[in-house]
């Protein structure tokens, strides 16, 4: 009722519009001609009462003349006939003679005179006044004639009210149909968003002028909707290609355009999630560091972009070959459970690896370390199979690379025997659980008299809380693939050093120690001769009462930093020496170019010297040609007469072993072989 009755259209706006001035002017005439029908009927009512009173005048002169109160009082009843008369009565100069009055004179008393119409004529005859006749009348003619007019008007507004209201409705038609047509078509257009509409024009006045600006401003917008989807369809293509290229990005490794590690454990997750059985294949290029090392990283990429597609050319399409980063590559191999299809795939992989790969016209060769596990028999999450698989991976490399293994309970025991065991490792080294052990290095002579001692060789112990006095040969290979070696070294720097220091204060000024260092040292730039310089300086002692032992991989990679730190060595006053010499790679041409001091032949050729000549030759040669390069020699693990004898007879300078002495703490070789020679 409400939306009824409001003014929310402007339909109904127009129409109240135009009833309403119809009715204030129809209102406006009815006032104006009631009014004039109201005085003209109060004049018309008063002249009729004077009409009467001046007809009655000249009888009710003569009953005057006379006295004749019954003609007068009669023709004075004879007015109250009339229904407006109330009251009339007959006055002569002296006073009031006659008088008649109606029933409701007195309420109009009640009401006011002034509501009482006064009508009076003089009594005249021959000029001369005698009195005079007044007539009280109400305004019942009035009344009765209003309320005539008053229902003619009242037909007439309805008339009127009806001729407007139809005329108007005519008019509003006209007017409004060229609005209503606009409306309706920006209704349309608003609800359908189509700006091809158009509002016909039907008139030429500014209803015309405002349907050619609303057509004008919906071809604009047209135009410019058309560019905006243009505009929307090419940026949305742009943005579909950009996520394309985006999800080829995250998913595709950008330099072999394999899938790469989001995308392998995705797959991986999937395959889990569904319960699929499938094979997992490590792959860890062999020999990759010395390509980037000798030919540089542009050569490396080459190489693994080749190996990428050496390895894909080798599995079925629909099995997944990806690269994790580095030189690491996976293969998922969907539906196998059994290990004779995966290791004749590990067997076509690593003999595609084998084969030369020729890198602008350089040669390069790998190989592969694969590690093999299944799922579910080898793990039952993604991350438990991708370890178990990583570790497969590690022991092939263990056992001479360039071969493949499967995933054993084995190997995660000792995985995690050797997790356990780091643990341990980082508590020893925050709580110095280590210490150092003296093993002498005897000069050898020809004379039975024992020769006194100047040389030992400092070696590491862990004394564990559970396990008593642990050997380095248990535990430093963790330490270095941990990274811990340097901390590690820094410690057995500090005690070599203070344990020197020490003798040197208590008068064994003749005694060297030799030190072991990790291959590793050398790649800090010589930062750890800087360490030891600082250490020796700090605690006052000679460089020459120290010697550093390398091992023969070292002079492997004899390039520039490497001679260089040698020298510094040799420049500072420290000795260098060679330990276990004849198990590794080292050219004997090293010896010459490189700053040596000492040899210290391997165990293993000092122990079958007893039994086998050939040994005697072999160790004889080395000898001689140490010898001959300027180098003192050491017999690493003597252990019984006939190994002394040996040794002595191909001219060792020096011995070490269990036939002179095991490892001790630093106060027993003090005071075994020290003290008494510092009271002497």
């Amino acid at each position: 009722m409400s939306s009824f009755l409001g003014m929310n259209t402007l339909s109904k706006k127009l129409l109240f519009i135009l009833m309403s001035m119809a009715i204030f002017s129809t209102a406006v005439v009815t006032g104006v001609l009631s009014a004039y029908e109201f005085v003209s009927a109060k004049r018309e009512q008063t002249r009729a009462l004077q009409n009467i009173a001046d007809t009655l005048a000249p009888n009710l002169t003569a009953a005057l003349l006379f006295n004749d109160q019954d003609t007068m009082q009669e023709m004075l009843s004879s007015l109250l006939s009339r229904k407006d008369v109330l009251r009339a009565s007959i006055t002569n100069t002296q006073k009031q003679l006659v008088n008649v009055t109606s029933e409701l004179y007195q309420q109009h008393i009640q009401q006011g005179p002034d509501s009482l119409i006064e009508v009076t004529s003089l009594l005249i005859m021959d000029e001369q006044v005698y009195g005079d006749l007044t007539i009280w009348a109400n305004d019942s003619y009035i009344d009765k004639r209003v309320g005539f007019y008053v229902q003619f008007l009242a037909a007439l507004l309805v008339l009127t009210f009806g001729l407007s209201l139809f005329l108007s409705l005519f008019l509003k038609q006209g007017f409004l149909r060229p609005l209503m047509h606009l409306s309706k078509v920006a209704e349309r257009v608003s609800r359908t968003n189509d700006y091809s509409l158009r509002a016909q024009q039907s008139s030429d006045d500014e209803v015309a002028n405002l349907t050619g600006y609303f057509n004008g401003m919906l071809e604009t917008i047209e135009q410019r909707d058309s560019m905006l989807e243009k505009q929307v369809s090419l940026r949305t293509q742009e943005l579909e290609a950009a996520n394309k290229k985006l999800l080829q990005y995250a998913y595709t490794d950008g330099l072999t355009g394999l899938p790469n590690r989001h995308f392998f454990y995705e797959k991986l997750q999937g395959l889990v999630a569904s319960q699929s059985h499938f094979g997992l294949i490590f792959i860890d290029l062999d020999g990759f560091k010395e390509v980037n090392d000798t030919l540089g990283h542009d050569y490396g990429d080459i190489l693994l972009n080749q190996a990428g597609q050496r390895i894909t050319r080798c599995v079925r399409d629909q099995d997944v070959v990806a690269r994790l980063g580095g030189d690491e590559f996976t293969i998922v191999i969907e539906g196998v459970s059994e290990q004779q299809r995966l290791a004749t795939i590990a067997d076509t992989v690593l003999q595609a690896l084998t084969k030369r790969f020729t890198i602008k016209q350089e040669t390069a060769y790998v190989s592969g370390s694969i590690g093999m596990a299944f799922y579910p028999a080898n793990g039952q999450t993604v991350d438990e199979l991708v370890k178990h698989a990583d570790q497969a991976m590690y022991v092939s490399k263990a056992r001479g690379r360039n071969c493949y293994q499967f995933f054993s309970a084995d190997m995660q025991e000792e995985a995690q025997h050797k997790r356990r065991l780091l643990e341990e490792l980082r508590v020893a080294l925050a709580e110095q659980q280590f210490e150092l052990y003296f093993q002498p290095i005897v000069a050898l002579n020809s004379d039975s008299e024992p020769m006194p001692v100047h040389k030992a060789e400092a070696l590491i112990r862990w004394n564990h809380p559970e396990r008593g006095v642990v050997s380095p040969g248990e535990f430093i290979h963790v330490i270095e693939e941990a990274g811990l070696i340097r901390e590690l070294s820094q410690w057995i720097m500090q005690q070599t050093v203070e344990t020197v220091s020490q003798w040197y204060q208590q008068g064994c000024a003749n005694i060297q120690i030799s030190v072991n260092t990790s291959p590793s040292q050398f790649n800090d730039g010589g930062k750890w001769i800087d360490d030891w310089i600082h250490a020796l300086a700090l605690y006052e002692i000679p460089a020459h009462s120290i010697i550093i032992e390398i091992t023969e991989n070292v002079l492997m990679t004899t390039d520039d930093s490497i001679k260089h730190q040698l020298s510094r060595l040799q420049h500072r006053g420290m000795d260098v020496a060679i330990d276990d010499f004849g198990v590794g790679y080292s050219s004997l041409a090293y010896l010459q170019q490189l700053d040596i001091n000492l040899l210290k032949i391997d165990r293993s050729f000092i122990q079958p010297l007893s039994e086998d000549q050939d040994s005697v030759a072999l160790v004889r040669a080395i000898v001689t040609m140490a010898h001959h390069l300027g180098l003192k020699v050491v017999a690493e693990g003597v252990e019984t007469e006939q190994q002394w004898q040996q040794v002595l007879n191909v001219a060792c300078d020096y011995v070490q072993g269990y036939i002179v002495s095991k490892p001790m703490t630093k106060d027993a070789f003090y005071q075994r072989y020290l003290s008494q020679y510092q009271q002497a």
